[in-house]
């Protein structure tokens, strides 16, 4: 009989993993149901083809999770399992803010301008103290940002909110 106790820390990345590996199913199930116009031209890209993708790629993704947790549980021990730590949940409390805060400017801000200050906050929340560089930060999101647009917008013809930038533009 094994004399391990049942800690949080020890089984929180399991749970994790099966917590987005049933998201990620639902996901996809409810991404495939997303109804489509007839297309005047033939594509490859419709609107069910990224949800469907990422749902995919979060299946993936926690299925390798769950098998990562399992193999670190078989080496860990109950004293190894440490506690979180108040900058810990923190980060967690910002990032949960940057997301809410996403999610009400991108309406009004548009694509570009949203995901900017989205992806340079949430580097920087994720980034130790001692290691920011926030030019560099400012670089990859604003980097980032144009790859993603003319991924989307472009590449996929798919519409994206629109703000100033994007009137400016044309898009």
């Amino acid at each position: 009989m094994s004399t391990k106790k049942f800690s949080f820390q020890r089984y929180r990345d399991m749970i994790l993993g099966i917590f987005l590996l049933a998201l990620g199913i639902f996901y996809t199930v409810f991404a495939q149901q997303i109804k489509t116009r007839p297309k005047l031209t033939p594509s490859y890209a419709g609107a069910r083809v990224f949800p469907t993708l990422l749902g995919i790629l979060l299946i993936i993704l926690s299925v390798c999770m769950i098998f990562q947790s399992i193999r670190k549980m078989k080496t860990m021990q109950v004293s190894d399992s440490k506690k979180m730590s108040k900058v810990d949940l923190f980060s967690i409390l910002l990032t949960f803010a940057a997301m809410v805060l996403y999610i009400i400017i991108l309406p009004y801000l548009g694509f570009i301008i949203s995901t900017i200050i989205f992806l340079f906050g949430q580097i920087t929340i994720l980034a130790p103290k001692e290691k920011r560089n926030y030019l560099l930060f400012a670089i990859v999101a604003v980097v980032f940002t144009i790859i993603a647009f003319i991924a989307f917008r472009i590449g996929l013809s798919q519409l994206l909110p629109r703000g100033p930038i994007e009137a400016l533009i044309g898009y």
